[in-house]
């Protein structure tokens, strides 16, 4: 008890001195000096309180428009989940048709081919490339001649709906030279994709192997 009256003492001591001080001085202070100081001592005060509410009222701002914007990216991503979710399916459902084993694009199109009633005289293939980090493209130049459109229509159908991805990346068509009019000549350009699997080479573009030698 003994040393917990002295630290009150010590406590009392040190703010009692400076209160002392300025009673000391508000007293040799005149009236008019007194109403100065009380007025500037208020305009601070008046000025410390303005100074407060401003900054809660910028915070309290600032926290409902933050409210405000996660509440929109709510409601945005509630609007549009289920877009979402059908282009998941959708990128879902091409790499499926993609796979990791080489593709036969050449036989696919032949099996279109027959199913269609056709026949495919010349095909010539393009250089691979890259697609990405993780996709090879291949490409097949395609010949088709004195073929009906109706077959035409139903080898394209064959081929893009196929077992595996295939794009038509180029079509053109013209009538037949010395043909009855209701045959075509088509050249067009079939791509596929291959997924490059871990530890997988990329293929070298054309031209690049040659770079370096002199």
């Amino acid at each position: 008890m003994g040393a917990l009256k002295r630290i009150i003492d010590r406590i009392r001591n040190l703010v009692g001195r400076p209160a002392a001080y300025f009673a000391a001085e508000w007293n040799r202070m005149s009236a008019r000096e007194r109403r100065l100081l009380s007025i500037l001592g208020g305009a601070l005060g008046g000025c410390a309180v303005l100074l407060v509410s401003y900054l809660v009222v910028d915070a309290f701002r600032t926290m409902s428009q933050e409210n405000q914007d996660m509440r929109e990216a709510i409601e945005a991503i509630a609007k549009h989940s289920d877009e979402y979710r059908d282009a998941k399916a959708q990128v879902t459902a091409i790499q499926k048709r993609i796979g990791t084993e080489p593709p036969q694009l050449a036989a696919d199109l032949e099996a279109a081919a027959k199913e269609a009633g056709i026949q495919i005289p010349e095909t010539a293939d393009r250089p691979d490339s890259t697609a990405g980090k993780h996709y090879v493209e291949h490409s097949l130049d395609v010949k088709l001649r004195k073929v009906d459109l109706k077959s035409l229509a139903t080898f394209l159908g064959k081929v893009e709906t196929g077992r595996a991805l295939v794009l038509i990346t180029r079509l053109d068509i013209r009538r037949s030279f010395g043909g009855d009019g209701t045959s075509v000549d088509v050249d067009l350009t079939a791509t596929t994709f291959e997924r490059l699997k871990d530890g997988s080479k990329k293929p070298v573009p054309k031209g690049a192997a040659g770079k370096g030698k002199g």
